[in-house]
């Protein structure tokens, strides 16, 4: 399959998950097992909620878990030693005070995340 044919993951998953009408997919990633607190999932942002669902269930819709992006406080890991690189990991608090990190593994798809997640991304503290 040439990548030009290849759906995208942003696409594939905007077509699977609960969506409010006129809500838009931002973005998606593949997380890997030992880059997260919710093990090996897929994640995405749209412009209301954050998305997630295992893996090896994403392409089923009943396997979606939502938080509305106005009820979690979102946190970006600690940078690089010198500050220099873009964060890849993410944490995100739940208004119950439970919580659960993922980290991206690539700078690409973090900027992505980041620019997804606006003004409530908050510095790690």
């Amino acid at each position: 399959m040439s990548p030009k044919v290849m759906t995208s993951l942003v696409a594939k998953v905007g077509s699977i998950v609960p969506r409010e009408s006129g809500e838009r997919v931002l973005c998606a990633a593949y997380v890997s097992g030992s880059g997260s607190s919710i093990g090996s999932a897929v994640i995405a942002v749209s412009d209301r909620h954050l998305f997630f669902a295992p893996r090896s269930a994403f392409l089923s819709r009943g396997a979606w878990r939502t938080r509305r992006l106005d009820e979690v406080h979102i946190e970006s890991g600690s940078r690089g030693a010198l500050g220099l690189a873009v964060s890849r990991r993410f944490e995100v608090l739940q208004e119950d005070g439970s919580a659960f990190f993922f980290e991206l593994d690539q700078k690409k798809e973090a900027k992505e995340f980041r620019r997804a997640f606006g003004r409530r991304l908050a510095a790690r503290r």
